[in-house]
């Protein structure tokens, strides 16, 4: 083989083992950055609006995830501004994670709350005192322990809660964000447009702002 020869061989070589690298730690599947909103949004989803709103933000969270719990005051704050637009729309799938043993039990107390009335309000109790239950070997009776500052009928959640009354209700939204690739907590989309860095609140309403003009 000549000189020239062996080099080009060489480059071709690097080339194809260059190929090989990328596609094998390359991620599994592409994530959307704009999708169908109907992938987002369920007639029974959790919403502060209505569907077709001209602002639709959707957060797929998980309630023990300390990012989520991060950004709970900055989409409260967002929600304050906008949540009486009727332009505008927040909703909230459940996403809990594997990794956090306490967070499919979170979303069956928002939802045994959210059943009560209450889904918001026992949102922002799981948020605000995250660290209180995040690793409690007895986060039921935490949790039943908020009833009692919502008023809601304790027997009545605790019996929902300790018998995964709403696990396929959770399962159906943890479903939708599989199938939209979803693989962190929280992911926001706005309009469909999923953002790939968590947004401050003079970004949210920046966005906001532009959309409802």
């Amino acid at each position: 083989m000549t000189k020239e020869a062996k080099i080009i061989f060489s480059v071709a070589l690097l080339a194809i083992v260059g190929m090989i690298f990328l596609i094998g730690f390359s991620p599994k599947g592409t994530i959307p950055t704009n999708i169908d909103v109907s992938l987002l949004v369920r007639e029974t989803s959790h919403m502060t609006g209505k569907i077709g709103a001209k602002v639709t933000i959707v957060e797929f969270g998980d309630y023990q995830c300390p990012a989520c719990g991060a950004l709970y005051p900055v989409l409260k704050q967002v929600i304050d501004a906008y949540g009486k637009n009727p332009d505008f729309n927040f909703v909230f799938r459940n996403f809990p994670l594997s990794q956090h043993k306490n967070a499919l039990v979170a979303a069956e107390a928002a939802e045994a709350a959210g059943a009560q009335g209450k889904f918001w309000e026992m949102e922002g109790l799981l948020y605000e005192n995250q660290n209180e239950w995040s690793e409690s070997d007895n986060v039921i009776s935490i949790f039943t322990g908020y009833t009692e500052k919502l008023k809601l009928d304790k027997n009545k959640f605790k019996n929902d809660v300790e018998n995964n009354k709403y696990d396929s209700l959770i399962q159906a939204d943890k479903s939708d964000g599989n199938t939209l690739n979803v693989s962190w907590t929280p992911s926001i989309y706005i309009n469909g447009e999923l953002q790939q860095s968590t947004p401050t609140y003079e970004e949210f309403k920046s966005k906001i702002d532009s959309l409802i003009k």
